[in-house]
C-alpha cells in the first residue's frame, strides 16, 4: 500500500491516473470526522429512504472526509490474477492561503469548517490514526462551488488585500528588507533569486511576487524553470508593457494553485471518468460524501442525489448488500452471517468457500511502502473490500458450473452474473434494506411494526422502560403515539414475533401488529371522516328519495 499525502501526491499522481484508467473495477473505502452530528441524524428502524438521505445529508456537511482508500485491480486471464494497486489518501481540507506553518489563517472566502466527533475520534485512535499526519500532510479538496469561488476570489485580487486573513508581516518584511538593500546596487535588467526554501508552495509563490509588485513598483517578478522566485529591475517604462505581457504567465501561475488547492478532487473526477464498476462496503455514506466534498452540495431532493450520483458512477456494487443476500447460503456451509468487512473477508477466504469452485482467481499486490497496514484504514479497508468482491464474483460465476467446466475469464463475464446487484447500496437501521440508485425504490422487508398500549387505563407508558424489556430480543426503536401508546420496529423477523409471543397476558401492556387504521391517530381520523361522509350521503340521499 502506497501512503499519499501533500508532500508527495503530485509525484505520485501520473501513477495513480494510469492505475485507474487501466483498472477493471476499482474499490474504495473512507474514514471521516464523525457519524452522526446530532440525535435527529441518528439512524431509525423507521426511517424511510429519503428520511435516511436527509439525516446523512446533515451530518455529511458537518463533518469532513480524513483518510480515502483506493486499489485498482487489473486482471490477466492467461495467468488467473489480478494486480492489485492500493493508495492509502490522507485528506485535510485547507483555506486559501499560501502557508501552512507560516501563515494557517485564510486569504480568501474558502474557508471550510467542519466538526468532529468525539467518539469517531476514540475509533480511530484506537485504530492507531495519525492524527498529526492527517493535518500536517492532508491532500486539500474542493467542491465545484469552492472551486468557482476559489476563482472569482484570485481574479479579483482578494488573497493578496489582506481583507480576509494576515498576510505573516514578518516574513514579507525579511522579504521586503532583502530587495529594498538589493536595489541600490543593482542596475536596469539586473536580477536575484529570492530566498526561499526548497520545497515552498506555489500558493506562497504566487502571493510573494504579488505583494512584492505592489511594494516595489521598478521591480519585476517571475519564476524561472526550476519553480524559483526571480526578481528583475526594471527601466522606468518597463512595468506597463511587463504587466500586459505576463497577464497570461500569472493566469497559468493561478491555474498552478487552483491543482494545489483541488488535490484529490483531481482524483475523483478520474474515477467519474472511466467506466470501471465502483465497489465498497456499506457505500451509501461514502457516496454522500464524495458528492458533498468533491462534486457540489448536496441536493435538497433525495431523488436528484440519486439521478446525480448514478450519472457520475454508472456501476456501483456494494458488497455489504450482496453478502446480506448471499447469508442463506453461507448459512449452509454452517458460516455465521458476516458481522463486518474484516468477517466477510474472512468467510470468503475460508477453506469452506475456497473449495466450493476451483480456479479461484489470485490476487497480487503492487510493491508499497513500508507502512503498517491494519484493519479501518481506508487503504487496507478498499482492498479487503475488492478482494471479498472478486471472491463473490467467481463464487456466483461457476455455481451451477461443473468443476470440469470451470475456466479462468475475463472480469466482464463475471459481471454479467452480478448484474442484479449493480446500483444496490446497502442502509443500515432502516425500513428498507437497501436503496435502489438507477430505479424505483425497493419494496419494505421488514418486519411488521408492533402496537403497545397499556391495560390500565391509569397506566403510562415510557420509551426508556419499553426499550429495556424488548431490546433482549434483538434490535428495536421505539416511537411514542402519547402517553399510553407506542409503535416498536424491530430488527428483524425472529425479533418481532418472539416479542407478540412472550408478551401475550402481559399484566400491564398488551402487544399486537401494528394497523394503520386502528392505531393510527390520522388513520383513525381518516375512517371516522369516511364514515361520518358516507353516513352524511346517505341521509342527503334518503331525504332526497323521500321527496
Amino acid at each position: 500500500m502506497v501512503e499519499v499525502t501533500r508532500h508527495n501526491f503530485l509525484s505520485l499522481f501520473p501513477q495513480i491516473e494510469y492505475a485507474i484508467n487501466a483498472a477493471d473495477f476499482i474499490s474504495i473505502d473512507t474514514e471521516f470526522t464523525g457519524l452522526c452530528y446530532d440525535d435527529s441524524c441518528k439512524p431509525s428502524l423507521f426511517d424511510n429512504s429519503k428520511q435516511r438521505y436527509t439525516k446523512l445529508k446533515r451530518s455529511v456537511q458537518n463533518f469532513t472526509l480524513c483518510q480515502i482508500g483506493i486499489t485498482t485491480f487489473k486482471g490477466n486471464v492467461s495467468e488467473n490474477r489480478y494486480f492489485a494497486e492500493t493508495y492509502n489518501f490522507q485528506l485535510c481540507p485547507l483555506p486559501l492561503t499560501y502557508n501552512f506553518q507560516l501563515c494557517p489563517l485564510p486569504l480568501g472566502t474558502c474557508d471550510p469548517r467542519f466538526s468532529l466527533q468525539a467518539s469517531s475520534i476514540c475509533f480511530m485512535t484506537k485504530h492507531n490514526f495519525d492524527f498529526n499526519k492527517w493535518l500536517y500532510e492532508g491532500i486539500p479538496f474542493l467542491n465545484q462551488v469552492q472551486e468557482q469561488q476559489v476563482r472569482v476570489d484570485l481574479e479579483s485580487g482578494l488573497p493578496y488585500s489582506g481583507i480576509d486573513g494576515d498576510v505573516n508581516e514578518n516574513k514579507m518584511q525579511e522579504l521586503c528588507s532583502f530587495v529594498a538593500s538589493w536595489l541600490p546596487s543593482a542596475g536596469a535588467g539586473d536580477s536575484t533569486m529570492i530566498p526561499l526554501e526548497q520545497d515552498e508552495p506555489v500558493t506562497a509563490k504566487c502571493i510573494y511576487q504579488a505583494d512584492l509588485r505592489k511594494r516595489f513598483s521598478q521591480i519585476w517578478t517571475s519564476l524561472d524553470p526550476f519553480g524559483q522566485v526571480v526578481v528583475k529591475r526594471l527601466e522606468p517604462d518597463e512595468r506597463e508593457s511587463l504587466e500586459l505581457r505576463f497577464k497570461g504567465s500569472d493566469k497559468l501561475h493561478q491555474e498552478q494553485y487552483i491543482l494545489e488547492l483541488l488535490g484529490f478532487t483531481r482524483i475523483f473526477r478520474l474515477l467519474t471518468k472511466v467506466t470501471a464498476p465502483i465497489v465498497g462496503h456499506n457505500l451509501l455514506m461514502d457516496l454522500i460524501f464524495m458528492y458533498e466534498k468533491f462534486h457540489k452540495p448536496l441536493p435538497e431532493c433525495y431523488f436528484q442525489f440519486k439521478k446525480d450520483i448514478h450519472k457520475l458512477f454508472p456501476n456501483i456494487f456494494d458488497t455489504k448488500h450482496i453478502g446480506h443476500c448471499l447469508r442463506n447460503r453461507l448459512e449452509h456451509l454452517n458460516l455465521q452471517p458476516a458481522r463486518d468487512l474484516q468477517d466477510l473477508y474472512n468467510i470468503l477466504h475460508s477453506k469452506s468457500v475456497m473449495n466450493m469452485t476451483l480456479l479461484q482467481p489470485s490476487v497480487v499486490r503492487a510493491c508499497s511502502d513500508e507502512m503498517k497496514e491494519q484493519v479501518h484504514q481506508a487503504g487496507y479497508d478498499a482492498f479487503l473490500c475488492g478482494c471479498s468482491f472478486l471472491r463473490i464474483c467467481h463464487l456466483l460465476h461457476f455455481r451451477n458450473v461443473n468443476s470440469m467446466d470451470v475456466k479462468a475469464c475475463p472480469f466482464q463475464a463475471y459481471l454479467t452474473t452480478v448484474t442484479s446487484f449493480c446500483n444496490c447500496v446497502n442502509v443500515i437501521r432502516a425500513m428498507v434494506n437497501y436503496v435502489k440508485l438507477d430505479g424505483d425504490e425497493p419494496p419494505c422487508q421488514r418486519p411488521p411494526l408492533i402496537h403497545v398500549e397499556v391495560v390500565r387505563p391509569g397506566d403510562r407508558l415510557l420509551a426508556q422502560q419499553l426499550a429495556g424489556w424488548f431490546s433482549m430480543y434483538g434490535t428495536v426503536d421505539i416511537q411514542m403515539i402519547n402517553q399510553k401508546q407506542a409503535v416498536v420496529a424491530t430488527g428483524n423477523f425472529m425479533t418481532a414475533r418472539d416479542i407478540i409471543y412472550q408478551f401475550r397476558g402481559h399484566t400491564f401492556i398488551k402487544v399486537s401488529k401494528y394497523k394503520f387504521w386502528e392505531h393510527s391517530p390520522l388513520g383513525q381520523k381518516v375512517v371516522i371522516g369516511s364514515l361520518v361522509l358516507a353516513t352524511g350521503s346517505c341521509i342527503l340521499l334518503l331525504v332526497n328519495a323521500l321527496k
